[in-house]
């Protein structure tokens, strides 16, 4: 038996790109973040106990070197030395710089095309459902959805970023610092994302270590 090709099928098959076509160019977080770099993975015995030196720019020392010191106790169980020795893994931490790694607002023109997007998807999925109805009612839909957008993002987000070196090396100060950056989003100051950053820059470094009964060494 023909299959006869009817209009309501297309509509069917590609709703769900459609919507999803919607969803990256109507809403946030299509867009990348500046998070980067690779911490290289230690291994240590699990009796092994971490100094921490931490030192850098617009930052608290004891602020961050507590915020690791309490992911490092919490993930790994690792404890905390008073000072460095032939055993004990040293991490040293440098913060080189907080910056603002970007911002987005929608202007009134950004506005306009926000919501004539918004019109030409909903008609367009409107048509494929439901023909010439459904195509001035996916309209309608379309337009508030892109009023709405911009409504949400007519304020400035500013993504705020932590770039810092660390290394690790046991009984002694690591001779080379890899770079690594984190970032916190639409965060209104520097000092609003401080937390934020210093729990993603302490989460990156609690994940480099793997405590084991046996250790492998570094």
């Amino acid at each position: 038996m023909r299959h006869i090709f009817r209009r309501d099928d297309l509509g069917v098959r590609l709703l769900p790109t459609l919507l999803t076509l919607c969803c990256c160019l109507l809403l946030a977080g299509c867009g990348s973040r500046p998070d980067s770099g690779t911490l290289t993975p230690t291994h240590v015995d699990e009796n092994t106990a971490f100094y921490l030196d931490i030192s850098g720019k617009g930052v608290n020392a004891a602020d961050l070197k507590y915020t690791i010191m309490g992911y490092l106790q919490s993930d790994t169980g690792l404890s905390m030395a008073d000072a460095p020795g032939p055993e004990v893994l040293v991490i040293r931490v440098d913060v080189r710089e907080i910056f603002a790694a970007g911002s987005s607002s929608l202007d009134a023109s950004e506005t306009l095309g926000t919501t004539a997007t918004g019109v030409l998807l909903g008609t367009l999925v409107g048509g494929l459902a439901g023909g010439r109805s459904g195509a001035l009612i996916g309209a309608g839909v379309g337009a508030a959805t892109g009023v709405g957008v911009s409504a949400l993002d007519s304020q400035t987000k500013t993504t705020w970023a932590m770039r810092a070196g660390v290394g690790m090396a046991r009984g002694k100060t690591p001779d080379t610092l890899e770079e690594v950056v984190v970032s916190a989003d639409g965060v209104s100051s520097r000092e609003d994302a401080l937390p934020t950053l210093q729990d993603k820059l302490a989460q990156r470094i609690s994940a480099a270590i793997t405590a084991s009964a046996a250790s492998g060494g570094q």
